[in-house]
């Protein structure tokens, strides 16, 4: 069954991975700089990672790709977590995926592979990104 989405992400920051809520979503791992009010400096964010999980909570504590984050930081920066819910009630893992593949096909984050050599799936997803959504642009379609 091909699927068509149209989806939102409203995007939160977050410092600690046991901050991010334990809901369904999209994530970012970024690297980055802190200001004096704790809040993300967008000027300084590196993108390395995009990921979906049914929990964001459980997933981002321990997460088999965290020694790739650590590798791939530069050394004056810490890492930092963005989220979106999607919430189980609206959508599937299969719809969290289909979105994943289409934000990591588009930019190519340096940890994990899934979706990097381009997006393949016969589904189409067409993605607004609001909140704290940098360094993602605002919009994204795929195919």
């Amino acid at each position: 069954m091909v699927r068509n989405l149209t989806v939102e992400l409203d995007w939160e920051f977050y410092i600690n991975p046991n901050e991010v809520p334990n809901r369904a979503g999209i994530y970012m791992i970024l690297a980055g700089q802190l200001n004096s009010e704790n809040q993300g400096l967008t000027n300084t964010y590196e993108l390395l990672d995009i990921g979906q999980t049914g929990d964001g909570e459980l997933r981002l504590s321990g997460h088999d790709r965290e020694p790739c984050w650590i590798r791939k930081k530069p050394s004056n920066k810490i890492i930092l977590y963005k989220f979106s819910s999607m919430p189980s009630s609206k959508y599937d893992e299969t719809d969290r995926r289909i979105v994943e593949c289409c934000l990591r096909s588009n930019t190519q984050p340096p940890c994990g592979m899934e979706c990097n050599q381009g997006y393949s799936r016969q589904d189409t997803v067409n993605i607004t990104n609001v909140g704290k959504f940098l360094p993602l642009e605002e919009t994204y379609s795929c195919p």
